[in-house]
């Protein structure tokens, strides 16, 4: 069963639906009819019994809803009007309804005569004429009952069976509206995993099905956006990478023919060198971004960690680079829960972002914020403000200012502080540039 179609499974449940709708009505119908009959003589729309005399000869059969019913009268005294009734019903049926009119104490009682060669089903009504009890007795002859159950039941079932044939094809026809979108559904995902995601999925319904498709329109706008991201991303890394490489190359090739760009080996080797070590450091950075991605799918290392120490230990560190530029630190003991050495990437990529852009001062502060839930880590340099059209993008891969070196560091750090769902901002102010970090503080 799980093999097959949606459009086959919703069709088979219509049908089977309109299958017990047509067992309950052929299985309950005869019941019904029964019921109809058994009504119909209770209630017999005969004249009032006062316009019956005694000298009526012969009463004519009723047409009632349809059916030919036969009603003569017993009087007190067993005497039977019209009087040629004791020639139409056999003489031991006669003798049997009169002995029941006669004793009957009911106003009205059904009867039924099944030990006669035709059987009859009879209702006895008492009434009073003249001051005398007049039986009224109504009969139905079985035969005919049963001959109009079977040609109702034939045009029952005739019927039926049309309006079941009729509903498979109906069901058939809604299953495959039903699952038509579904059927263009699977096939917009097949091309989205065939990395043909240019194409929109249109399907305007307000219901769960239209839901689901926006979702899947939704999807496919993100993998839009995030093939872009990597083709650019992609682009810039061959960018970045290309020109250490062609120094290097150049160097070397320079060497090699005896050529000192620099004017002495030395300082053409120390050229080399640097352009290797920073693509060493470019290819480590795009590394640890691929692994903060793998990181961002596990359960993060949950380790108390004294916040105020790791970047006091790490700006000594630091603080080298520069030694000419005037430092302050304002930093309060803070506890959070983190691993300690992304932790310290992210100071680090911070720290040398504002030590290599201030122009003769930083500032470093450590709070924790009204509430007690967080921490909030901010630093800030003196030196020029970013472009408005670069900080809006700042956190992106390759985003760099004018005196940026890869426009990695804010990336990693931007990803950092997302895993440990916190918030980062970097801004420009009146005179210089700050980040701000805010990390949930660790429980007690």
């Amino acid at each position: 069963m799980k093999n097959i179609s949606l459009t086959v499974k919703i069709w088979l449940a219509l049908s089977l639906v309109s299958l017990l709708l047509y067992l309950v009505v052929i299985f309950i119908m005869p019941y019904s009819i029964r019921n109809f009959f058994t009504s119909t003589l209770m209630e017999p729309r005969l004249p009032s019994p006062k316009h019956f005399s005694m000298q009526n000869q012969y009463i004519p059969p009723l047409i009632i809803r349809g059916l030919n019913i036969r009603e003569f009268n017993v009087l007190e005294d067993g005497t039977v009007i019209p009087s040629n009734v004791m020639d139409l019903f056999p003489k031991p049926l006669l003798q049997q309804i009169i002995q029941n009119a006669l004793s009957q104490q009911a106003a009205q009682q059904y009867y039924e005569n099944i030990d006669s060669p035709s059987p009859i089903r009879y209702v006895i009504r008492k009434d009073t004429v003249y001051g005398h009890y007049l039986y009224r007795v109504i009969l139905l002859r079985k035969s005919e009952e049963d001959r109009f159950v079977k040609t109702f039941l034939f045009n029952i079932m005739l019927f039926a069976g049309i309006a079941l044939v009729i509903s498979l094809f109906a069901s058939l026809y809604i299953a495959r509206y039903l699952t038509r979108p579904l059927v263009q559904m699977k096939q917009h995902v097949k091309r989205l995993a065939n990395r043909n995601w240019h194409e929109p999925l249109n399907l305007k319904q307000g219901d769960e099905i239209g839901q689901l498709a926006s979702s899947i329109e939704t999807m496919r706008q993100q993998l839009v956006k995030q093939d872009e991201a990597q083709q650019s991303m992609l682009q810039n890394i061959s960018h970045e990478l290309k020109t250490p490489v062609m120094v290097i190359r150049s160097y070397a090739q320079a060497i090699k023919d005896g050529v000192y760009p620099k004017g002495n080996l030395e300082g053409s080797i120390q050229v080399i060198d640097e352009e290797g070590a920073r693509l060493e450091k470019l290819i480590k950075q795009l590394l640890y971004l691929t692994r903060l991605d793998y990181l961002a799918a596990q359960s993060p290392v949950q380790k108390k960690i004294e916040l105020d120490k790791l970047v006091e230990k790490i700006f000594e560190r630091l603080y080298l680079q520069r030694p000419e530029i005037t430092c302050k630190l304002d930093l309060q003991p803070a506890i959070i829960e983190g691993d300690e050495e992304i932790l310290r990437v992210l100071v680090e990529n911070l720290l040398e972002n504002h030590i290599s852009h201030a122009a003769s001062c930083i500032k470093i502060s450590l709070e924790i914020n009204s509430n007690k839930t967080e921490v909030v880590l901010n630093f800030w340099n003196d030196g020029s403000n970013i472009e408005p059209n670069i900080l809006n993008q700042i956190f992106q891969p390759f985003q760099k200012g004018q005196e940026g070196k890869y426009g990695l560091g804010l990336t990693i750090a931007h990803r950092i502080v997302k895993m440990y769902r916190g918030q980062i901002t970097l801004q420009n102010e009146q005179n210089g540039v700050s980040t701000t970090v805010r990390l949930p503080l660790a429980a007690d």
